[in-house]
């Protein structure tokens, strides 16, 4: 890619899966993220601020080390709480202690399997998860990101990878 010239033509596949759903997040939704899965959640989050949304982000790290997006979550007008599993910033924890006590209206969360299945555990809303998972394909042909849901089987690379709380088998 590298030796492209402006306006080169790539043939891609791309637009797999799904993305978020915006439409259900209410005043204040929750963004939830671990590591690697705060990527996705900073498009999420600049489109629930464009409508206005009170949108707060948990984020969680190992290690202060690891930290980033921070500031530009904020920058966004999110607000922020860092969690680290070994405190050396923001709240010591994982996410779902900084779930704790928190009013929310809906929740977005991506991140590890362990994470996500820890909030299953404690949120108190309807939500929707974006699943981390190997792919072997992508296209959905091997089903070897399949994860179980109230419908049957649902292969993260093509119905997922963002999936409904209310429909997810745990």
């Amino acid at each position: 890619m590298t030796r492209l010239a402006p306006g080169d033509r790539l043939d891609l596949l791309v637009g797999l899966g799904n993305g978020f759903d915006v439409s259900k997040s209410g005043e204040a939704p929750l963004l939830i993220g671990g590591g690697v899965g705060l990527p996705p959640l900073y498009r999420l989050c600049e489109d629930l601020t464009a409508q206005c949304k009170a949108v707060q982000v948990i984020m969680g790290f190992n290690t202060k080390s690891e930290i980033f997006y921070r500031q530009e979550f904020e920058a966004l007008g999110a607000k922020v709480l860092v969690t680290t599993a070994d405190g050396t910033a923001g709240q010591k924890g994982l996410v779902t202690d900084g779930m704790a006590g928190l009013a929310y209206s809906y929740f977005y969360a991506c991140g590890p399997l362990p994470m996500l299945r820890a909030i299953e555990g404690v949120a108190q809303t309807g939500g929707q998860y974006s699943f981390e998972e190997r792919m072997g394909c992508g296209f959905g042909a091997c089903m070897g990101c399949t994860c179980q849901t109230r419908q049957g089987p649902r292969r993260v690379c093509r119905e997922g990878p963002v999936l409904l709380r209310e429909d997810v088998v745990w």
